[in-house]
């Protein structure tokens, strides 16, 4: 065992050391709390603590779980959250989190509950943190343990051990992107003279192989530093596959070393042309200058200070030989520093038109066959930052689905230099504004009525879809059985909050015997609100498609008991994409009560079973994720019915949920992929948005009976869609199927060189 691993197992050991402990107990005023909103805290004073970081545990009992707890510092004038970290629930019992106490602190607010409920705090106590658990604490590995104990679960033990064990066996020494991408992605030098060879005996007739597909390389250069420009250039020249021609403009840069530097490049090889601008015409009248020397069958693109993996060209022939009826051809891609090493992958689905229209995920190493790029003008000056962009939206919109391909192979490095997007993606302000343009240009040319305008974040974007007059009627279906607690916050928080005004909602009582439930239900019937009876025993699938039955709207909405509306156009939002012709299903974003995402689509072929994951599960709300996924509508293969719109005459049309053989697990998913099935597109947007206080109604499945039966299910599942359940197509390979927070896989699924250095 070396030095360092001794030295880490001592500096474990002396992050558990006791700490010592400031009991907070004796503030507690009253045996019992009766919080009736989400606004009342319990406050601890804490304005005689020295700074530093502590370790804050609350021991309670409560006549009901609780429902998002939040802790809060309080400081002279405000409540904030910043000095609060990965405070978690371990159980319904204690909470665990650390605090950082600075000068100005005076109290800690815990705030227990979103949902009514009576709590009585036994303890409450600080232990001050030393400094060897303050390194455990902010990389977690210390809270963690805390969190988790021995019920860290065996299987997710089991997966560390392999990812770890998998990764220390090719000698990695880290979960890195750079060490992942010196194990998986630089590939060997046998296998780069293998893609030689093979390149060369196609191409020992060239004439009669007309399948022997040929690229033109679009390079505009712009007043690059000659390393960077060197290397971009070279990237190209040495290709394992030689049948390319390199166009390159100049586009005024006004300097002699890159003239130098490139009338040299194109004295050595006849591939090479250069064509120079007098003037900066910017990178569209650029690019189209290189574009008007391009004679191949192909059109490539790339920036002057960025460059190809070796095999880039033999992958996109591989590709094009096997499936010749593609247009557009798109790789995965990676950023680097300044000095060539790896930072961060861009990781990418296969085609999914509706994350285009939101980033421009495509992006690099992006070739599209040049009669297409000739017939829809080259790229379109006025459109610099996103031009590309542009171009990808005008391509696309001649071309089906299987003529738009992608290669899951990291084939182009996007160099993070200063002032690029690759480091800060607002390091271009203008690109924004030019992205919007070309989205709205292209709603146009489609005909959609709808508005494009810009995201939260740089460079992304969203269309709003305009909407028939009068609005859609809306059907919001929701079953329930007692639990008054959730479905009165349920029904109370969407009568208050919604702003979509033609829309009814059924509550489905299924044969509740609560008195108070069945008061509630008689007294919120009304004209917007209208209770129907199922006494059957429970069947999700069934009670949703008797509530269907006895609905006549436009537009169904299905809805657990156990969520809260939080955004007054979420309905809006989800009728706008659900009105959609091409649309069959939607999905909106849902919350845990802590604030962790809950849902935000849903992958197929995930997790032990391999059946279905959400995406995302467990970030924080704000977290951006993998392309900024958690922020943009997309489209996945299901979504989940926690809440789920779509037209009632699409409903009808796949046979509605599944009641026979899925009555409680799967039938969503099931749902949605006999809708893509009949031709239709699931789309997920984050801009509805909904707590689900999960499985209040019904639990989880913890005993024999409920476990029997969801396996009965997940077995029905996996027959059922034993086609579909395989890699996710709005996933990646080169990422984990063990877990759904789009980490890395160790190995990928896609990787299948050994390394020749041991």
């Amino acid at each position: 065992m070396t030095i360092a691993r001794y030295l880490q197992r001592l500096q474990r050991y002396l992050a558990s050391l006791p700490f010592r402990k400031f009991s907070l107990t004796s503030q507690i005023d009253r045996d019992e709390y009766a919080i009736s909103a989400e606004s009342e805290c319990i406050r601890f004073d804490v304005s005689d603590l020295k700074r530093g970081l502590y370790f804050l545990s609350i021991k309670h009992e409560n006549d009901q779980p609780l429902t998002g707890p939040r802790l809060l510092v309080a400081r002279p004038h405000f409540e904030t959250s910043d000095h609060i970290y990965t405070f978690v629930r371990r159980d319904q019992r204690e909470f665990f989190g650390t605090v950082l106490i600075v000068n100005d602190i005076e109290a800690i607010n815990f705030y227990p509950s979103k949902l009514p409920c009576k709590i009585t705090i036994n303890d409450c106590s600080l232990r001050r943190i030393n400094s060897f658990a303050r390194d455990y604490v902010y990389g977690e590995t210390f809270v963690r343990w805390k969190i988790f104990g021995p019920s860290w679960t065996f299987e997710r033990g089991k997966q560390e051990l392999k990812d770890s064990l998998s990764r220390w066996l090719k000698g990695g020494t880290d979960d890195s992107y750079a060490t992942w991408w010196r194990l998986y992605g630089e590939i060997p030098q046998a296998e780069l003279t293998r893609q030689m060879e093979a390149a060369a005996h196609w191409g020992e007739d060239l004439k009669s192989d007309s399948s022997l597909p040929t690229f033109s390389i679009i390079l505009p250069v712009y007043k690059t530093p000659l390393n960077y420009l060197k290397r971009a250039v070279d990237s190209v020249a040495q290709q394992t596959y030689p049948y390319w021609q390199l166009c390159i403009c100049d586009d005024g840069s006004a300097s002699s070393d890159i003239s130098s530097l490139l009338a040299e490049y194109e004295g050595n090889d006849s591939r090479i042309s250069v064509v120079v601008n007098e003037t900066n015409e910017h990178i569209s009248a650029a690019s189209n200058l290189a574009l008007s020397q391009a004679d191949q069958e192909y059109v490539a693109f790339l920036d002057h200070d960025d460059y190809l993996a070796p095999d880039a060209l033999y992958q996109m022939a591989v590709t094009i030989r096997q499936s010749p009826e593609l247009g557009l051809i798109y790789s995965d891609e990676d950023v680097v520093d300044p000095d060539d090493r790896p930072i961060n992958p861009h990781f990418k689905p296969d085609w999914n038109f509706d994350l285009e229209r939101s980033i421009n995920y495509a992006c690099h190493f992006l070739v599209i066959r040049r009669d297409l790029v000739v017939a829809c003008g080259g790229l379109r000056v006025g459109y610099e930052g996103a031009q590309d962009f542009d171009l990808i939206l005008r391509v696309s919109e001649g071309l089906g689905r299987s003529e738009i391909g992608h290669i899951p192979k990291v084939l182009y490095h996007w160099r993070a230099a200063e002032g690029s997007t690759a480091q800060d993606s607002a390091a271009k302000p203008y690109a924004s504004d030019a992205g919007v343009q070309a989205l709205q240009d292209h709603l146009d040319r489609q005909k959609i009525p709808a508005v494009a305008s810009k995201a939260e974040i740089p460079t992304t974007y969203r269309i709003q879809y305009d909407q028939p007059t009068p609005s859609p009627s809306v059907s919001i279906l929701i079953p329930t059985h007692n639990h008054l607690r959730v479905l009165r916050n349920c029904v109370d928080k969407l009568l208050e909050r919604t702003i979509y005004d033609n829309y009814e909602v059924i509550i489905i009582d299924n044969r509740s015997d609560d008195p108070e439930t069945i008061g509630y239900l008689e007294a919120v019937t009304s004209a917007r609100v209208r209770v129907i009876r199922y006494p059957e025993v429970f069947n999700f699938s069934a009670i949703n498609n008797f509530a269907v039955d006895h609905s006549s709207a436009d537009v169904v909405v299905l809805l657990n008991n156990d969520t809260e509306v939080c955004n007054g156009d979420w309905l809006h939002e989800l009728v706008s994409q659900a009105y959609r012709p091409d649309v069959g299903a939607v999905g909106a974003k849902l919350f845990y009560a802590e604030d962790r995402i809950q849902h935000a689509g849903v992958l197929l072929g995930m997790g032990p079973d391999r059946v279905a994951a959400h995406a995302f599960k467990g970030f924080h709300k704000d977290e951006v994720g993998s392309l900024a996924r958690t922020r943009l509508v997309q489209e996945y293969h299901a979504v989940t019915g926690a809440c789920l719109a779509v037209r009632r005459k699409k409903y009808l049309e796949v046979g509605g949920l599944d009641e026979d053989n899925l009555a409680i697990a799967f039938n969503d998913v099931d749902f949605c992929l006999k809708l893509s099935e009949a031709g239709y597109l699931n789309i997920w947007t984050p801009y509805a948005q909904l707590y689900h206080y999960e499985s209040y109604s019904r639990g989880y499945d913890v005993t024999e009976e409920k476990r029997d039966r969801f396996l009965q299910e997940r077995d029905y599942m996996r027959k059922r869609w034993e086609g579909r359940l395989g890699l996710d197509s709005y996933y990646n390979p080169n990422l984990t199927r063990d877990f759904d927070n789009f980490s890395l896989a160790w190995p990928p699924s896609s990787w299948r060189y050994e390394r020749s250095d041991g």
